[in-house]
């Protein structure tokens, strides 16, 4: 049989103390590998942010400065005066071949643009007994038909017009 060393109370107090100073240091340096770690991983969460705000700033000065076409689409050049009169024409010739239309199916004048169904917003309708007046304002173009006139006539070149406005 082995005999198992007494132990004092002071060599016990002694352990703990050992013990305790053991442990103590091993919790510093962890809390220190703890506090490292957040000062690499701030660090680099600076960078990032630095590197994208600079990234930012040079895409909105190049924004700015070179203004491409790709982000501010040159806006369309505005229809001539000629253009505008031909569509105005065109749209109430339209509309008249409806009315004409309509008196072909009821034999009678439409009361309104809508029961003829038109739908050319921004046109007056006035029937009469057997003939019509359609009316169109677009402000610096006002156009009348009125229906005792040839159609093809009102019209005109409008058409061609139309389709050389792009060329």
């Amino acid at each position: 049989m082995s005999q198992t060393p007494q132990t004092t109370p002071e060599k016990k107090a002694l352990l703990e103390a050992f013990d305790t100073v053991l442990k103590a240091q091993a919790e510093e340096r962890e809390a220190r590998r703890a506090e490292a770690a957040a000062r690499r991983r701030e660090g680099a969460s600076r960078i990032l942010m630095v590197v994208c705000t600079t990234i930012v700033v040079f895409v909105g000065m190049y924004l700015a400065v070179e203004r491409p076409d790709w982000v501010f689409p040159a806006p369309p050049t505005p229809e001539s005066l000629v253009v505008r009169e031909a569509s105005l024409r065109i749209g109430i010739a339209n509309a008249a071949q409806h009315i004409e239309r309509f008196r072909e199916r009821t034999g009678r004048l439409p009361l309104t643009l809508a029961e003829a169904g038109t739908h050319e917003g921004g046109l007056d309708y006035e029937p009469a007994k057997t003939v019509y007046k359609l009316q169109a304002d677009t402000g610096d173009v006002r156009l009348t038909y009125d229906s005792s006139e040839s159609l093809a006539q009102f019209v005109g070149n409008s058409f061609k017009i139309i389709s050389r406005r792009s060329k």
